[in-house]
């Protein structure tokens, strides 16, 4: 990752894809994987920044899925994605637990830079499974930004956060618990908490089947 800025025009037209910081509010998977590609349109290097802002003044469940979505494509390969995913997950997690109106990042997060052809890929092939999920929990009107959980869920996901740096030797383990924030993240955008709850409970078995097998 480089700090080169993205300084393409984004939202051309004749797509059906809404442009990064328009006013739309998003409220699923598959919305925020379109702006996120119409935010990475055109360019060679696509900033963290960038992407973050794409999401407008959509809730903070939103920018969060950012980086959760980034570590679930094979863009976690990347040398060091989990550990900048990760703080920025953490960092994030944690102002939806202090009740922020914006999401902050300092300029140094801010200006990494993903190589644009491979975010585009990555976010082609994000596509299919968010429109199946998208399918199977749609968002509930107002979504869970109010709900009383939701900071304890943005609890979770900053524990989890802070616990990716440490796991990036271990193979697809960033995924892994990047798709834990994501599903806490979708519970927390659409306020459908069943989908955090059928989350843990996996990750529950998975851990449990892990010590099981040791």
């Amino acid at each position: 990752m480089s700090p080169i800025r993205n300084q393409s025009g984004h939202g051309a037209e004749g797509s059906d894809e809404p442009a990064p910081g328009s006013d739309a509010s998003l409220s699923d998977l598959s919305a925020i994987v379109s702006r996120m590609h119409a935010a990475s349109r055109g360019v060679e290097r696509v900033q963290l920044g960038d992407l973050v802002d794409a999401m407008g003044p959509s809730s903070m469940a939103a920018v969060l899925l950012v980086p959760a979505l980034l570590l679930i494509s094979p863009l976690s390969g990347v040398p060091g994605a989990s550990i900048v995913g990760g703080l920025v997950i953490a960092l994030i997690a944690g102002q939806i637990v202090l009740r922020k109106p914006k999401v902050w990042l300092p300029e140094l997060i801010r200006a990494r830079s993903l190589p644009g052809p491979a975010l585009r890929r990555a976010l082609a092939w994000l596509r299919k499974p968010a429109r199946r999920f998208d399918g199977m929990a749609p968002a509930r009107p107002g979504g869970g930004a109010d709900s009383w959980w939701t900071p304890a869920l943005a609890f979770l996901c900053l524990c989890l956060g802070l616990s990716m740096p440490m796991l990036e030797l271990i193979p697809f383990s960033s995924s892994i618990v990047a798709s834990l924030v994501a599903a806490l993240a979708t519970a927390m955008l659409t306020g459908r908490v069943r989908i955090a709850l059928v989350a843990m409970a996996v990750a529950a078995l998975a851990i449990s089947g892990a010590f099981w097998l040791l």
